[in-house]
Formats: structure tokens, sequence, C-alpha cells
């Protein structure tokens, strides 16, 4: 079947469901979606979808077509054309075995906090695609999306994949829906502040360094990077490790940009020596050499830091200019559970949407032994 005449098949059968989408808003059964689980907001870098943790939801995988009953049309999951940090460390599970990473599909298996609930992130880039081009029997196509939107009558369907396991395992339950980008852009969001913080939880610095390789594997004309790093003495070992390997680290991945400027951001906590301390943006990574070595790791004995305060100094103390805007966050300590200060998160999520920077937060594991 022609990939035209299988996406018209996706749009009757999207459509229908999503005529039926109001007779699950009262009381859904385990994984179906309804019209208002679905939030979408466009971003520099896409599409930022978020989609309710419903009932029995353990991971969510967007595909180019609703399945029809008995399997009798193969359908396929979306991929992103090159890099794509929000989803790129997510594991997807087919046939019993991960697929290597980055796979690129739009796949999530990590629910945040958000309206009250928890819901998955996956951003729908600018280009996408499905299939294989050279495999025997199978489909493909490269989607502009932006491109098919601004078409007169324009429309990008997609389904969501809700599954009863992680990693878009199809050993277990799944059900999933149809949506049509431009309707999710008109309708109300959901009611929360869109989260703008994306957590990726290290097992070791070795993964912590993948997970940097993944989020500045973009290339561009400019990029401002922002790094902040907690000094609270459990941090001695890492900060150990980040001054004799971060600077060379950055000096490979920021070839790829014409442009660079990198600022540091130091934090602790109240009552410490310093909340947070800002060091400006340069493009001269000896001198960020040299910040990194005039610090040293004392206090923190609390189990929380100045997560939160540590964004905002990062948000607030730098003018952010560059086509490509990231914030990454490096501690071995969560946030407070509640506000210690003038500082909340919906704040934090505020001043970077309205300054167009990405956040990422990546948690290391804590070192309590000597």
């Amino acid at each position: 079947m022609k990939p035209t005449v299988t996406r018209a098949l996706a749009v009757v059968l999207a459509a229908l469901c999503w005529g039926s989408a109001s007779a699950f808003a009262q009381a859904a059964p385990p994984l179906v979606l309804a019209a208002g689980d679905v939030s979408v907001e466009k971003r520099p870098d896409g599409y930022h979808l978020f989609i309710r943790q419903v009932p029995g939801a353990a991971s969510v995988l967007l595909t180019e077509a609703f399945e029809p009953p008995g399997n009798k049309l193969a359908t396929f999951a979306f991929r992103a054309v090159g890099p794509n940090p929000t989803n790129d460390g997510e594991k997807r599970l087919l046939n019993g075995k991960f697929l290597d990473q980055p796979h690129h599909s739009l796949v999530s298996s990590t629910p945040q906090p958000f309206a009250g609930g928890q819901a998955f992130e996956i951003v729908i880039p600018p280009v996408v695609e499905y299939g294989y081009p050279n495999y025997p029997n199978s489909r493909y196509d490269k989607i502009d999306v932006q491109k098919a939107l601004s078409s007169p009558g324009g429309t990008f369907w997609f389904s969501v994949r809700t599954f009863s396991k992680p990693y878009a395992d199809y050993s277990g339950e799944y059900k999933e829906t149809a949506f049509e980008l431009t309707a999710l852009l008109a309708q109300t969001r959901l009611q929360a502040p869109v989260p703008t913080l994306s957590r990726f939880v290290s097992k070791d610095e070795q993964d912590e360094m993948a997970r940097l390789h993944q989020l500045l594997n973009r290339g561009g004309d400019s990029l401002d990077l922002v790094v902040a790093i907690a000094t609270n003495v459990t941090m001695t070992d890492y900060l150990a490790s980040m001054r004799a390997h971060l600077v060379d680290f950055l000096r490979g991945e920021l070839k790829a940009f014409k442009t660079y400027r990198v600022g540091l951001v130091f934090y602790r906590d109240y009552l410490e020596d310093y909340l947070t301390r800002s060091v400006a943006f340069t493009d001269d990574l000896h001198q960020v050499q040299k910040d990194l070595d005039s610090v040293e790791a004392a206090g923190g004995g609390a189990p929380t830091l100045a997560v939160m305060e540590a964004l905002a100094a990062g948000l607030n103390n730098f003018v952010w200019s560059g086509s490509s805007r990231l914030l990454i966050l490096l501690g071995d300590k969560p946030e407070h559970p509640t506000p210690r200060g003038n500082i909340t998160e919906a704040m934090v999520s505020q001043w970077a949407l309205d300054k167009k920077v990405e956040l990422q937060i990546i948690e290391l594991p804590l070192k309590t032994g000597p």
C-alpha cells in the first residue's frame, strides 16, 4: 500500500477515534487517552507533547498510523531525523531486545509531575520519518512537519500508543488514540505551567557523560551554555572528575557550533557559604578551566539543595542571545520539596519559556561513603 493511502486510512480511523474521545472523558478504561489528555506547545526545537499518564500506562510511543484491528496493516513508529535531546535517552524494547541508542524513536517511559498528576513528554521535531526505505515489504516516508501544517488545509496526524509496560514493550497490553496536531494546537492546554525541566537520573559518571553528549550533539550557528554544578561535600569526587575532564569534553563537543559561550553557576544551599555563585559567559575554555579549578566542595549536609535557586541564577544572571540556549544542572541531591525562599518551579519554568532556554537536570548518584 502506498504511504499516501496508508496515511489517508490513518486520518479516517483517527477521525473516528477523535469523535469518540468524549466517551472516555468521565470514566476512561486503562491505557485509553481522551482528547483532553494531550497538550502541545510549539517551541524552537519542535512541538512538545505532554501526554497525561492515564491509569495503567508505563510508556508511550508515537506512530504514523492507527493500527487497525487484527494487525492487518503494519504501522511504524515515528523517528526524529537527527538528535532529539528530550527523547534520545529513552530506551525502547522491540522483540525482546533493546534498540541501540540513539534510535531516535519518539518514545517515553519517564513521566514527570504535571497538571496535578504525571505526564510523558515527547518532542515532535521539525522533520520525522517512519519505516525503512530498503527493507522488504516495508514502507518509508520522511515528513517536514512545519511544511505539512503550512500547506492549504494541512494536517499532521499521529497515533499515541500507550503501553502497560515501560520502553514501549509489546509483550504487555497497549492501546492507542490518533490525534491531529493542528487541532491540538487550537485546544486549551492542560491547566498547569508547561514543564520545561527535563530530568535524567544517571547511574554513574559514564552515564552522565553519555547524557551530556546527547544534549550537546546538535550543532548550529551559536550556543549559549550554562552549566550549574552543586558544590556540596558529597560532590567532592565528581568535582575532581569535572576539573580533570569536563573542559576537554566540552572542547570536543562545541566544535559543532560556529560560535559558543559557556557560563557557570556553582550552588549549595541556604545558610551555607553561598547559595549560588555565577560566572559570566566566556568563549575562552581556558578560563572555564580556571573557574572550575577555583571551586571546592564543602557543606551541604541536608538531603536537599537549592536546585531551583541555581536554575533561577542560570536563567536570570546571564544575557541569553544564542540561537541554541541550554542550561544543564549537575548535582547529587534534589530540590527542596517546598520552597525555602521565594523561588518556585513554576517561576523557573516561566522564565525559561520567556528566555527560550532549555533546562536539563542530570541527577548524579549520591556518594555517602569515604
